[in-house]
């Protein structure tokens, strides 16, 4: 019997390896995690969100025909869209309309925007604009600022990122009714003894320490003067596409705004500082020049998110 020699068998595990990587972008998953928080109200044990995020143009077969699919068999209460749905290079809405119109329609759905979108320019909230348009067509919500989810007499809040003038919607172009829409809500909110807070953010806001800029921001600019700069519970984010690419036990090999070798706290999946919970979902689509877009290890996803009492 022949011996295989070792550069065949070196080709043959190549082969396998760019038709396994070609095979997973191909694909979607459901990255299902659990978020237990001594804090929640009991109503919401075991209440579900469903989390879309970085689409960037990226399509699932005709029409999203894998990726509706795959929504469709899941159980679930809300839907949160956490941004980028263009790529840098394609504005196409194309893609975004298509799983819009399959998505089932018996569900609450909020949209925020990404860095890709509109430039995180409050425009895209009013009336007119291509996204705000696109998503009320199919009965989708902006999230800004926030939102009140009331289950019997017990509310869980959901708020956009708290610090809208540097990571989410900002600008000079805000309207003097979103003024006054956040004004009301704000009120609202503090009069609510402690609420239960989820932050809904594209970009995440760094859970393990506060940047020196994001820190000179909130107390000159916003005039916060208290110590906590994560004003949330929970925070659902993406941005990173999970670091698009992946190597096993290294993780992550790069991840915008984070650099090099970033690790995974920030990046991608649940962590848990301070008794606030953070998770960043993985996205679906890919950045990057040509040569580049696509995942390594990381095959695109949606998040169902489970929330618990612990």
């Amino acid at each position: 019997m022949k011996k295989i020699k070792p550069v065949w068998i070196v080709i043959g595990a190549v082969i396998v390896f760019i038709l396994g990587t070609i095979w997973s972008n191909l694909h979607v998953t459901v990255d299902n995690v659990t978020l237990a928080h001594n804090r929640l109200p009991a109503a919401f044990d075991d209440y579900k969100i469903l989390q879309i995020s970085d689409l960037q143009g990226k399509e699932f077969g005709d029409n999203q025909k894998r990726l509706v699919k795959l929504i469709k068999k899941q159980e679930y209460d809300l839907v949160v869209f956490t941004g980028d749905y263009i790529s840098e290079e394609e504005e196409d809405l194309q893609p975004l309309e298509s799983l819009l119109k399959g998505m089932p329609k018996n569900k609450e759905m909020y949209y925020i925007l990404g860095d890709k979108d509109a430039d995180n320019s409050t425009a895209a909230l009013k009336k007119g604009d291509r996204f705000y348009d696109l998503f009320a067509k199919y009965n989708v919500k902006p999230l800004y600022p926030g939102m009140e989810i009331k289950k019997g007499n017990e509310s869980i809040w959901l708020k956009t990122n708290p610090y809208v003038g540097m990571n989410e919607v900002g600008g000079s172009d805000i309207s003097s009714q979103l003024i006054e829409e956040k004004e009301e809500f704000e009120v609202r909110f503090k009069e609510q003894q402690d609420p239960f807070t989820i932050e809904i953010a594209h970009r995440p806001t760094e859970i393990d320490y506060e940047d020196t800029y994001l820190h000179e921001y909130r107390t000159s600019t916003l005039n916060d003067t208290g110590k906590e700069w994560r004003h949330w519970d929970i925070s659902l984010n993406g941005h990173t596409l999970g670091g698009q690419f992946r190597l096993p036990i290294i993780g992550p090999l790069y991840a915008p705004n984070f650099g090099l070798f970033p690790g995974k706290v920030n990046v991608t999946g649940v962590h848990t500082v301070d008794n606030h919970t953070q998770y960043v979902n993985s996205g679906l689509g890919v950045s990057g020049p040509l040569f580049a877009k696509f995942r390594l290890f990381n095959t695109p996803s949606i998040g169902l998110i489970t929330l618990k009492t612990k």
